[in-house]
């Protein structure tokens, strides 16, 4: 019956055959080289991450062949810059002063590729020569400081990356569960009303505005019914989907990263002072600084802006994560 068939037309058969099949092959092989991948990454997303520097100790020698005096005092500086290029859902910088140019650059490009990206600083800093706020503000970054002329500094200095973004039920039950009270409340606070949400907008930052004592300048935390990574199972397996998502860099630990210590993020902080950070996901360590940055965000976000906020270009996904700073 074969033979019946032009030799042509067999041919021809053999190789959309042929083709078909490595098609097919193909696409079996990526599937399988993109699950491996996931898995790989979920298993080194669930390690926990805890290293040391000290600013003023390099790996290398200044002398060493093919190491220049640039790359000698900038280790620490392309380290954190290249941290922060590994963001994919969230940067949250709490610094008293940021000076470094690749560091503010490398901030812009987390945001540009759809980080949510806020940021805290020290007024008294905020103009100093070089330092990035300005850029940042420019950009449509949210940046919010202390108030100005402050008797005392915002003198923290660390950086929270692909953190959780607590909502104002579970930031409050930790205040308690840690302290034993929460805003001058030593229990859980029932439901705000809707009038109260309205008037307060607590967007699931861990505070409302309906103070709990008459009088008092803390910021309450009204639960105002908005939903994150821990009471909202729908919303932690969309955040980890975004985290384990992209191939392209090495995915942290899927509670985040703290970047913690002595150092400011100035050249002469990274390059020559006798300065540390501390670099850990354990979640004992970093909730309570993602607790501590949630409150002063709400906290300095009462004050006037120091800087004039820009929009937001339209490109710019600062929300992306489906967390509500």
């Amino acid at each position: 019956m074969l033979s019946s068939v032009p030799r042509w037309a067999r041919v021809s058969a053999a190789v959309l055959a042929v083709g078909i099949g490595s098609e097919v092959l193909y696409e079996v092989y990526s599937i399988c080289m993109s699950a491996f991948a996931r898995r790989r990454a979920r298993r080194r997303a669930l390690c926990q991450l805890t290293e040391v520097y000290f600013a003023n100790e390099r790996s290398c020698q200044a002398n060493e062949p093919g190491t220049t005096m640039t790359s000698f005092t900038t280790e620490h500086v392309r380290r954190l810059v290249a941290l922060l290029d590994r963001a994919r859902v969230s940067v949250n910088l709490c610094m008293y002063i940021v000076t470094v140019d690749s560091i503010g650059d490398a901030v812009l490009r987390a945001a540009k590729r759809g980080v949510r990206v806020c940021v805290v600083g020290c007024s008294s800093m905020a103009y100093s020569s070089g330092s990035q706020m300005t850029r940042l503000v420019q950009a449509g970054i949210p940046v919010r400081f202390n108030k100005k002329d402050a008797a005392y500094l915002m003198h923290h200095k660390f950086c929270l990356i692909d953190t959780d973004w607590l909502c104002a039920r579970c930031y409050h039950s930790e205040r308690v569960r840690k302290s034993g009270f929460c805003c001058g409340v030593p229990s859980p606070l029932p439901a705000a009303p809707a009038a109260s949400v309205a008037n307060g907008g607590g967007g699931g930052n861990g505070s409302g505005t309906v103070s709990p004592t008459a009088g008092s300048s803390k910021v309450p935390c009204v639960d105002d019914g908005s939903r994150c990574v821990r009471c909202d199972p729908k919303k932690k397996k969309d955040v980890e989907e975004r985290k384990l998502r992209e191939a392209a860099t090495e995915p942290f630990p899927l509670g985040g990263i703290v970047i913690s210590g002595s150092t400011n993020w100035t050249m002469q902080a990274l390059s020559s002072n006798w300065d540390n950070m501390v670099l850990t996901s354990l979640p004992e360590l970093v909730v309570p600084f993602q607790m501590e940055f949630q409150r002063l965000w709400k906290e300095f976000g009462r004050l006037r802006p120091l800087m004039a906020e820009v929009a937001p270009p339209a490109a710019t996904g600062g929300t992306a994560s489906g967390q509500q700073p």
